[in-house]
């Protein structure tokens, strides 16, 4: 499993076009980042992120009480979860799926998951949680791109 610093990984959303109008919103909150490949965000994360909110009854959305936030926030959480189970993860990382919001092309505001799944901006990805699609944000989207937490 590749890693990359908080800067490294900081950097890599930045070249790739992912970096918040301020500055400020920008947030990478641990040192280390252990980076998911794609397939797994496609395929074994998002079918264990289904049955979870299944479990839970939490895969409808609501009007502000479980909307597109809600939905970002518990796939990242539930990534660092799989990732802190994962049998031989390498020691002191956290999981790069983090979140992000930005402004949707059709309007209003939005909140998905961002991933880095390698060093190269073109392994930068964007996770719509509530479809559980790797997505992607067209440049206007990437401009009005609101804030971010790793």
């Amino acid at each position: 499993m590749k890693i990359l610093t908080a800067a490294e990984l900081e950097l890599t959303c930045a070249v790739a076009g992912y970096a918040p109008m301020d500055v400020n919103k920008f947030s990478v909150v641990d040192r280390r980042y252990a980076l998911p490949t794609s397939d797994f965000l496609a395929g074994a994360f998002s079918a264990a992120l289904w049955s979870f909110q299944s479990f839970f009854d939490v895969l409808r959305w609501s009007e502000e009480a479980n909307d597109c936030d809600d939905f970002a926030r518990l796939a990242a959480a539930f990534g660092q979860i799989l990732h802190y189970l994962t049998p031989n993860r390498p020691p002191a990382t956290a999981l790069a799926i983090g979140e992000l919001w930005y402004v949707q092309d059709a309007g209003g505001g939005h909140a998905i998951n961002i991933a880095v799944c390698g060093p190269d901006a073109s392994d930068v990805v964007c996770y719509e949680p509530q479809t559980r699609q790797v997505v992607k944000l067209s440049d206007q989207e990437k401009s009005q791109i609101h804030a971010i937490r790793f």
